[in-house]
């Protein structure tokens, strides 16, 4: 994305037209394990945070993803906690909640796929 280009589009999600180029850090699954890549090229909606990819950036991503994510080309490495849901059921959630939690587990599976 050339951060010269002023950012214009409406985002798709909110319909906000508040947007800013940015780098950003995108995590997402590849087999069995949890990668993340930094320093991509954006479009964020400064109103709800979308994160939207030009064509080049979503290119070199689909390259290292066929590459396989060799630990060598890691720049570096996070240590991730990883916690469970089944200590709670979704009765113990407060009403509320309910639909935010269901809005997480939603988009977890998405990352997922």
């Amino acid at each position: 994305m050339d951060t010269a280009e002023q950012p214009s589009a409406a985002c798709p999600v909110c319909e906000s037209t508040d947007t800013r180029l940015a780098r950003v850090r995108s995590a997402f699954w590849h087999n069995d394990r949890l990668v993340v890549i930094e320093d991509v090229p954006a479009l964020v909606c400064n109103t709800c945070g979308e994160q939207f990819y030009d064509d080049a950036a979503v290119l070199l991503i689909d390259r290292m993803r066929a590459s396989g994510f060799p630990p060598e080309d890691a720049v570096r490495e996070l240590r991730v906690p990883v916690f469970a849901l089944g200590n709670i059921g979704v009765t113990d959630v407060p009403p509320r909640e309910a639909s935010s939690v269901a809005t997480v587990l939603a988009s977890e599976v998405l990352i997922r796929s």
